[in-house]
């Protein structure tokens, strides 16, 4: 089995995993998320940023060393919408992933008060086996978010909608996601996403973020196809966050992960 542009055949276990700590602990129902640095559940998020952000993120799946992840991404708003870069590496020396991307975010009013998310996220997929060379391909992702009402945002998310092929050979993951986020005065936080890849059941994924103070978050979630649970909590103290998570899978067992996030 192999990890492909994202969420292949053994990401649909890690696709939780993808888009930082903070989105693991909530069962990777991050569609609707604001303010997600890596931008893999929705490049909308990107223009929720009020400032710069930089982010560092780590996991290794069912505590597997040959499964480590290693991320890092770079969020900049500017005067016509936001632009955002990153990379990730994934695997061990028998077996690398390479992923780099660069999105841009910004919003729209419509003719309405109301203001319309809107982002895409290019990406450039590179997979190395020593004994059998390399391979790579780009990918487009296109997502929106938008509150529909103080406190709720709904958002969406389309993969590699261009259906790329990894050197001419192998489909890319196609995914479409939906979600939505209500923040109640009660400072809790709930999430639910429902994502479909086009080679695998439909997966449903809910997560709740509880603040009992203002530098605390604690965070749980559980998610379908495959069955796993999710738990982790978050600190935030000025310009740096930390945010920590454990998933676990119902039959792999636990896998771990970090984030670490400077932002001013």
């Amino acid at each position: 089995m192999m990890l492909l542009l994202g969420s292949g055949r053994l990401g649909w276990a890690q696709t939780s995993m993808e888009s930082g700590a903070r989105a693991a602990a909530l069962g990777g129902a991050a569609t609707a998320l604001t303010q997600e640095a890596t931008g893999y559940a929705n490049p909308a998020s990107w223009a929720t940023f009020p400032g710069y952000a930089v982010s560092f993120f780590a996991s290794e799946a069912f505590g597997l060393s040959a499964l480590r992840l290693g991320a890092a991404a770079f969020v900049a708003p500017t005067r016509l919408g936001t632009v955002a870069a990153g990379a990730r590496t994934f695997g061990f020396d028998d077996y690398r992933e390479m992923h780099f991307h660069a999105g841009y975010a910004r919003g729209f009013r419509l003719g309405t008060p109301r203001r319309f998310l809107l982002g895409l996220s290019l990406r450039y997929h590179r997979i190395s086996i020593p004994e059998y060379g390399s391979a790579g391909t780009q990918a487009l992702s296109l997502g929106g978010l938008v509150e529909v009402r103080p406190g709720v945002h709904v958002g969406f998310q389309a993969t590699n909608v261009f259906a790329p092929k990894l050197d001419g050979q192998e489909d890319g993951a196609r995914t479409l996601a939906l979600g939505v986020a209500y923040w109640s005065a009660q400072r809790v936080l709930v999430v639910l996403d429902a994502c479909k890849d086009a080679r695998f059941p439909l997966s449903v994924r809910a997560g709740v973020e509880v603040y009992p103070v203002d530098v605390l978050a604690l965070r749980a979630g559980a998610a379908t196809e495959p069955a796993r649970f999710t738990a982790g909590l978050g600190l935030r103290l000025g310009t740096i966050a930390a945010d920590v998570a454990g998933e676990h899978h119902y039959a792999l067992g636990w896998s771990p992960a970090v984030s670490l996030s400077l932002l001013w």
